[in-house]
């Protein structure tokens, strides 16, 4: 079976009911090139070095796995250069979403902790086997000239505002106690459900990642309760526009909105093409 263009657009069909955009399939090598066309040459290299040498045995959390999981996530791993969805280094922390046979469960890894993410429910998610519970809403945000974040105005000089979204989420534990590639996931699909198909939708799990990074860090702040403002822009004339999403994030503590920081993600139009 074809997987998903995104294994987030995947799994937000079924929570939002949005038309699905069309699989692709290309060669491994030109998917793995493609998948990981953010990163230099070195960091590509260390993605794959690390899912090459990569022991469920040694794991951090081996005994959380259950024998199910582990056969999914050995079967995922054999095959990464057909599963490999999104890769990523953060501050020298390797983040690696996988896609497997079933379009609901993808395999995330975080340096050397691995989880088998299933969408179970309309919200709900098995992190390696526990249930994790997510409400969701999305709302209509205002144009970019009434950003203002920290000081920092929204409008860009050079990119055109195309649209707006809040998305409020409220997991069912504080953030911090999730990993950025398993939370990151999660947030995907909401973020995918938002960008759509396309070279938008193709940012999703950058931006998804990025902004788990950010929850994550509330730990001064220990919430469950978050929100993104997401704000999507061009830049260029058709067929070489650039595109940029940037998700200004928030911990819900105490009633406040405390600003954590941004995600941004940026899709150029070609290789090469300058910054």
């Amino acid at each position: 079976m074809k997987k998903s263009f995104l294994i987030f657009l995947g799994l937000i069909l079924l929570v939002f009911n949005i038309t699905p955009v069309s699989a692709f399939a290309e060669q491994t090598e030109h998917k793995l090139s493609k998948t990981m066309s953010n990163l230099s040459k070195t960091e590509q290299q260390d993605i794959t070095n690390h899912l090459e040498t990569f022991e469920l045995k040694t794991a951090n959390n081996s005994k959380e796995l259950s024998k199910e999981n582990k056969q999914i996530a050995k079967k995922t791993l054999e095959n990464f250069k057909d599963n490999l969805n999104y890769a990523d280094i953060n501050n020298g922390e390797k983040n690696i979403i996988l896609d497997t046979d079933n379009e609901d469960i993808f395999v995330a890894i975080t340096d050397g902790t691995i989880e088998v993410v299933e969408r179970v429910g309309e919200s709900d998610f098995l992190i390696n086997g526990e249930k994790n519970h997510f409400e969701v809403t999305i709302t209509d945000g205002p144009d970019d000239s009434a950003l203002t974040v920290n000081g920092e105005v929204g409008t860009m000089s050079t990119w055109k505002f195309q649209s707006s979204k809040w998305v409020n989420v409220n997991a069912q534990r504080n953030f911090d106690t999730y990993t950025a590639s398993a939370l990151g996931g999660i947030l995907g699909t909401i973020f995918g459900g938002i960008l759509g198909g396309g070279y938008w939708g193709s940012m999703a799990a950058g931006l998804a990642v990025g902004a788990a990074y950010n929850y994550i860090a509330s730990s001064s702040y220990p919430t469950n309760v978050g929100k993104s403002h997401i704000y999507m822009y061009t830049k260029g004339i058709e067929p070489l526009v650039d595109r940029k999403t940037v998700s200004y994030d928030y911990a819900v503590y105490k009633g406040k909105n405390v600003y954590l920081g941004k995600a941004e993600k940026i899709k150029r139009s070609c290789v090469g093409c300058g910054v």
